[in-house]
């Protein structure tokens, strides 16, 4: 299997055609690529700033609480890791997220390639959410690895070849379909 780091940088570096292709091939494991992109991102900037954070307060282990002020590191750490995940999904890193981070701009531009992978991923799903049912079943149970060519052929009562012609009509028409909103630069309704 691909490391999940060069898939994102294949897709990055992909024109819209081959971005779609990136999309259709790793399509079952789209969601747990990005899911544990966003977790390995959320563990480095962490831990990034947990590094700085000691080196200013001139820690060297385990930090011992004194005083009267309430803290709660747990705490704070789910609420910093919960909104650090809202702020890579959404690619809005506003506030103090990213201060100390020593290459923000790294982590801004991943975020928007993830972003932009679950957004090209959700418009293919909507795409094949338009086919008819029996060409949507097929294909989904295709991309999802659940039926193979020899399955679908056998399940339509074709030969394999034909399977192959079906499975290929398919998958380049939601393709189409696909580029086509990617290539637009405006959707204009109506005209004056």
């Amino acid at each position: 299997m691909e490391a999940k780091a060069n898939i994102i940088r294949k897709y990055a570096e992909a024109e819209p055609e081959l971005k779609v292709d990136i999309i259709c091939k790793y399509y079952p494991q789209i969601d747990g690529i990005i899911n544990a992109r966003i977790a390995g991102m959320k563990y480095i900037i962490w831990e990034e700033k947990e590094r700085n954070r000691r080196a200013e307060h001139g820690e060297l282990g385990v930090r011992v609480q004194s005083g009267n002020g309430y803290s709660d590191p747990t705490g704070n750490e789910g609420s910093f890791r919960a909104d650090l995940e809202k702020a890579i999904r959404n690619c809005d890193f506003s506030g103090d997220l990213l201060d100390g981070i020593e290459h923000p701009e790294k982590i801004i531009e991943e975020a928007h390639v993830l972003k932009e992978m679950k957004e090209i991923q959700n418009l293919y799903d909507l795409q094949i959410a338009c086919l008819l049912t029996e060409d949507r079943v097929l294909f989904q149970k295709y991309l999802k690895q659940e039926m193979n060519l020899t399955d679908i052929a056998s399940s339509c009562k074709i030969d394999y070849t034909s399977a192959i012609k079906k499975i290929g009509r398919i998958k380049k028409y939601v393709k189409h379909e696909v580029i086509e909103f990617l290539e637009s630069t405006s959707c204009q309704v109506g005209t004056n």
